[in-house]
């Protein structure tokens, strides 16, 4: 539990830190990390091995940019990625908020004098979030892990922007997501049946959460295919495109299920921005992935608007086991397979760099023609 820190910093000065009880509904005591804040903990490991560190966080008012902590273990850096992990904040839209707490499921949006639909306001829609460690970059698609040795050590968050309310960390041992196969094996043993008549539709700019105020609904013309369509206004019927393209960017929607059973999963989408090769997505359905196959879903390239069933590489739809009830759905972008390759490349250039910086370091940066170097 964060109240159970050994050594709390701001700047250079050992201080007391503001601690908060059972705030927000989470029990126990949460402990405020300040934009300079440093915080260490001692944890005993009970067997040597790699583990996957959890963190629970508030992300508490700041100037809405994103949470950034470096961590430490025994005051080293056990590896780069490590030195700069970011926390997202959570966002909607003022008219979302609005017409959720009306308890309406399609939003209603503003209009102007032309009857078109005004771009809402995003807001912060803070909740308590259970986050695992992950690469800045994306480069390294799976949680980040500690490989630990058995006994006590020191574990250390050093903030370096914006504030955020510990409430605890967790160590656990690395998960292996399985794979369809297995997991569908599962489900039949369990008794697992389809559903039947069973259609659920979510509009894509309804979304109830998104990981940044960039994401917001838009409009597209280009097809009367998108629905909501009009010949005379212009309509928020979309979200996403160019600005849903950053590693660890998510939306999320919320969704009711009226009957247990297996369901297909189609989205109706446009993936014109990467010529020649696809872009990948995480999908997750209540927080968990629900088989390995979608850690890394593809999406092609296409000009068009079209209907995407999630499907295997022989084009067999995937069928996914929900209870009745609530659900939530997200997509998180992520590198998939071009991770390894996007890394590579990365490293080149900044070997290209190094050695042009080593030659201007003798020729400055206009060479003169008539000197032998």
């Amino acid at each position: 539990m964060a109240g159970d820190y050994v050594l709390y910093m701001e700047g250079d000065k050992e201080v007391a830190p503001e601690i908060y009880t059972d705030y927000e509904g989470t029990e126990g005591e949460s402990v405020l990390t300040k934009e300079n804040g440093y915080i260490e903990f001692e944890v005993q490991v009970p067997e040597t091995g790699f583990y996957q560190l959890q963190v629970e966080y508030y992300p508490v008012a700041g100037k809405n940019s994103e949470i950034q902590r470096s961590f430490f273990v025994d005051g080293e850096l056990p590896y780069g990625e490590l030195s700069l992990i970011e926390f997202s904040r959570v966002w909607s839209t003022d008219v979302a908020q609005k017409n959720f707490a009306e308890g309406n499921k399609q939003v209603v949006w503003n209009k102007d004098s032309q009857d078109n639909d005004m771009k809402p306001v995003a807001v912060e829609i803070p909740e308590w979030i259970i986050s695992d460690l992950h690469d800045n970059n994306g480069y390294i698609t799976s949680p980040l892990c500690l490989y630990l040795e058995a006994g006590t050590h020191t574990l250390s968050m050093n903030s370096q922007r914006e504030p955020m309310l510990l409430h605890k960390l967790v160590l656990k041992n690395s998960e292996t997501v399985k794979s369809y196969e297995e997991v569908r094996k599962q489900w039949e043993a369990d008794g697992a049946k389809a559903t039947t008549d069973v259609n659920i539709t979510i509009q894509a700019e309804n979304v109830t959460k998104t990981s940044s105020q960039m994401l917001y609904p838009k409009q597209d013309q280009s097809s009367p295919a998108v629905y909501p369509a009009s010949a005379k206004e212009l309509l928020n019927n979309t979200i996403g495109g160019e600005s849903w393209s950053d590693a660890g960017q998510w939306m999320e929607w919320e969704f009711e299920v009226p009957e247990s059973g297996y369901v297909n999963i189609s989205l109706f989408d446009k993936q014109s921005f990467m010529r020649g090769i696809y872009v990948s997505r995480k999908i997750t359905i209540d927080g968990e992935v629900p088989f390995k196959e979608m850690e890394a879903y593809g999406f092609k390239y296409d000009q068009s608007w079209r209907e995407d069933v999630l499907s295997d590489n022989y084009g067999t739809p995937y069928s996914f086991y929900l209870e009745e009830g609530h659900h939530t759905i997200r997509m998180e972008v992520v590198l998939g397979d071009f991770s390894d390759i996007i890394s590579e490349v990365e490293d080149c250039v900044k070997q290209l760099n190094s050695i042009y910086r080593e030659v201007i370091r003798v020729t400055g940066v206009s060479p003169d023609t008539y000197r032998d170097y």
